[in-house]
C-alpha cells in the first residue's frame, strides 16, 4: 500500500487489487485492511459500481445504438479456388515468373530479419551468462576468503541500521534484532536478511526467479550486476562487485511501490575484534571495555579517560548515544569522534556539543551514495503484525479486531525500540568505564558517569513500565500464568547489574517479537506468552537492582 500512515489504500492499489493484479502477499494485506477499514471498504464498493455502470452503458447503449456495418463481408472462398486451379495447371518454373519484384525483397528482408533476431538473441543472453559466472567466481571467492565479521549498512526511506555478517553465536544474540519494517520488506522480496550484501544471497534471490532480465557493466574498479523481474514484489536488484577479489561493496533492492533498501560495505573489523555489536539503530556501540587506558592527563596533553567522559556526556545532552551511528575512542593522544552515513545536520549538532571540549578530533564519512528523493507521497509501508496463528484469533478478540490489534502492536514495538536504545547506551557507559577503572577518577567524573547511567535507567524503566502496563492483561488473558522473577546477581557494582539489564531486555525482545509475529526467527510456542511476561519480571528486578546500585 502507498499509504500506510494514513492507513488508507490509494486509487492505484485499490484497481490493481479489483483486477487481481497484485502478488498474493500484497492482495492478504490489502484484504485484513479492508476487513477492518469501513472507508477503503466504502470506496472499493464505490469503484466496483463505477465499473459496473460502464459495462452497463457498454452493453445498453453503444452496443445498441452503434450502426450496422454497411455491407456484408463478401466471399473469397470461390475466388481463391479458380486461382488455385490455375496455378496447378502450370510447371513450377513457370510460376516462379509470377512472383512480383516485391514479394521477393519481401523474402530477403524476412531473411535479415530472421538474422537480426538470432544476434539480438544471443545478445540478450550473453548478460545472463555473465551475470551467473561472475555471481559463481564471488561465491567462490567469499569461500576462499578467510572468515571474519564484516560490516556493512542498510537503510531505506526512513530507517538507517548497521549490522554485521560473520559474528560468532555469542556475538549474535548481543546484536539487536532487525528493525521489523526493513525485516518485512526483506521478507516480502524473499531476500536473505541475514547476510544481504553477499554474492550468495544475490544469486539465491536470482536462480528463484520464473523470469528476468540481467545486465552487467564494468564500473570503476569493479563490475556492476542488476537483474530486473516482472515477478515478485521486489522489482529489481543490484549487485556491485570490487574486481580484485569479487567483494561486494553495494548494493540495492527496489520495490515496485517505490520503496528501496540500499546496502554499503563499512570498513572492516581490526585484527583481533571479537566481533562485538557495532552501531546500530537503536542502540549505542558497544565494545569491549579497556580499563589500562590513563585516568589522568598524561604528559604532553594526551586525552584521559576523564576527555573522553566528557565527550560522552556531550552526545549524551544530544541524544546521540541512542543510535546515531558515531564511534568514540581515544586514539594518538585523542578522544577521536568518527561515524558514517550521518546527515549534515547531524553533524553540524555534534561538532557545535563537542566544541568545548578539549582534546576532541571529529571526522565523518559517507561512502555510499546519496539516496534517491522519496515522494512526500509514497512514505514507507509500515510492518504488518501477523501474530503467531494459535495467538492471534484471540488477541484480535481481546483488543477488538485486526486494526485495534496493529495499533496495539505498533504502540508496544515503538516503547520497545525506544527502550532498547537506552539498554545499549547503559551497556556501553558500564563497558566503557568498568568498574576497575573508577579507582582513578575524580569525584566530579564519578558523579557524572553515575548520573549518566541512572538517566538510562530511568527511561529504561519508564519505558518497560508502559510495555509492562499493556502486556501483562493480555498475556494473562494468553493463559500467561504466574512466574517468580530469578534472583539478580550478587554484585557490588553497577557496571555488571547494567549487563545483566541489557541481556534481560533483549529477551523481552526477542519473546515480543516472537508473540506479534515481526520475527523470522524463533517459532511461537504455547509457552511463549508466559516466556515474556517471565522475562518482563527478570528485567523489573535487574533495573531495581542497577537502580539500587547506582544510588549508593
Amino acid at each position: 500500500m502507498s499509504n500506510w500512515n494514513t492507513q488508507h489504500l490509494d486509487d492505484g492499489l485499490a484497481l490493481r487489487y479489483l483486477d487481481g493484479e497484485l502478488p498474493a502477499r500484497k492482495a492478504r494485506q490489502v484484504r485484513r485492511h479492508l476487513e477492518a477499514c469501513w472507508q477503503c471498504r466504502a470506496e472499493l464498493e464505490s469503484m466496483e459500481a463505477t465499473v459496473a455502470d460502464c459495462m452497463k452503458y457498454r452493453r445498453q447503449a453503444l452496443a445498441a445504438h452503434l450502426p450496422e456495418p454497411p455491407n456484408p463481408w463478401a466471399d473469397l472462398t470461390r475466388g481463391f479456388d479458380r486461382i488455385d486451379a490455375e496455378l496447378s495447371a502450370e510447371p513450377f518454373w513457370k510460376r516462379l515468373t509470377h512472383i512480383p519484384p516485391s514479394l521477393a525483397w519481401s523474402a530477403a528482408t524476412i531473411a535479415v530479419a530472421v538474422l537480426v533476431c538470432a544476434v539480438y538473441y544471443q545478445l540478450r543472453e550473453t548478460p545472463a551468462v555473465q551475470a551467473a559466472e561472475l555471481l559463481q567466481r564471488a561465491v567462490a571467492a567469499a569461500d576462499a576468503r578467510p572468515a571474519g565479521p564484516r560490516r556493512y549498512r542498510i537503510r531505506t526511506s526512513n530507517q538507517q541500521v548497521t549490522r554485521t555478517a560473520g559474528l560468532s553465536t555469542a556475538a549474535k544474540t548481543a546484536e539487536a534484532p532487525m528493525p521489523p519494517a526493513i525485516a518485512t520488506l526483506f521478507a516480502e522480496a524473499h531476500y536473505d536478511a541475514a547476510d544481504p550484501l553477499s554474492a550468495r544471497s544475490f544469486a539465491a534471490w536470482r536462480d528463484q526467479l520464473p523470469q528476468k532480465t540481467d545486465e552487467v557493466a564494468t564500473v570503476d574498479n569493479g563490475y556492476q550486476i542488476r537483474t530486473s523481474t516482472d515477478s515478485g514484489d521486489l522489482a529489481s536488484a543490484s549487485l556491485r562487485l570490487r574486481a580484485s577479489d569479487l567483494l561486494p561493496i553495494e548494493g540495492k533492492l527496489e520495490f515496485r511501490d517505490r520503496n528501496w533498501i540500499e546496502l554499503t560495505d563499512l570498513t572492516e573489523l581490526p585484527d583481533g575484534d571479537n566481533g562485538s555489536p557495532v552501531a546500530i539503530s537503536g542502540g549505542a556501540p558497544v565494545r569491549p571495555a579497556v580499563p589500562s587506558r590513563p585516568a589522568a592527563i598524561a604528559p604532553g596533553g594526551s586525552a584521559s579517560l576523564s576527555d573522553e567522559l566528557q565527550v560522552i556526556a556531550a552526545l549524551h545532552g544530544i541524544g546521540a548515544d541512542l543510535g546515531d551511528p558515531v564511534e568514540v575512542r581515544i586514539s594518538s593522544g585523542l578522544v577521536e569522534v568518527s561515524g558514517v552515513g550521518v546527515s549534515s545536520e547531524r553533524q553540524r549538532q555534534i561538532r557545535s556539543a563537542l566544541e568545548s571540549v578539549p582534546r576532541v578530533e571529529v571526522t565523518f564519512s559517507d561512502p555510499g551514495a546519496a539516496p534517491a528523493p522519496v515522494q512526500a507521497t509514497a512514505p514507507e509501508p509500515a510492518p504488518v503484525f501477523s501474530p503467531a496463528p494459535q495467538f492471534q484469533t484471540r488477541l484480535e478478540q481481546q483488543l477488538g479486531g485486526r486494526a485495534e490489534l496493529e495499533r496495539f502492536s505498533s504502540r508496544v514495538l515503538d516503547w520497545n525500540e525506544a527502550a532498547m536504545a537506552h539498554a545499549y547506551a547503559l551497556r556501553s557507559l558500564a563497558q566503557r568505564f568498568p568498574a576497575e577503572s573508577q579507582a582513578g577518577m575524580s569525584a566530579a567524573d564519578l558523579a557524572l558517569l553515575r548520573r549518566l547511567a541512572q538517566e538510562h535507567v530511568e527511561a529504561l524503566n519508564t519505558n518497560f513500565r508502559g510495555i509492562e502496563g499493556v502486556l501483562s492483561p493480555v498475556l494473562n488473558a494468553l493463559g500467561a500464568g504466574t512466574s517468580k522473577p530469578s534472583q539478580p546477581s550478587a554484585s557490588t557494582a553497577w557496571q555488571p547489574a547494567a549487563e545483566q539489564v541489557f541481556r534481560s531486555a533483549r529477551r523481552v525482545e526477542v519473546q515480543l517479537s516472537v508473540l506479534l509475529g515481526v520475527t523470522t526467527g524463533e517459532k511461537a510456542s504455547a509457552d511463549t506468552p508466559a516466556n515474556l511476561l517471565a522475562a518482563l519480571k527478570d528485567l523489573r528486578a535487574n533495573l531495581d537492582q542497577c537502580q539500587l546500585l547506582l544510588a549508593k
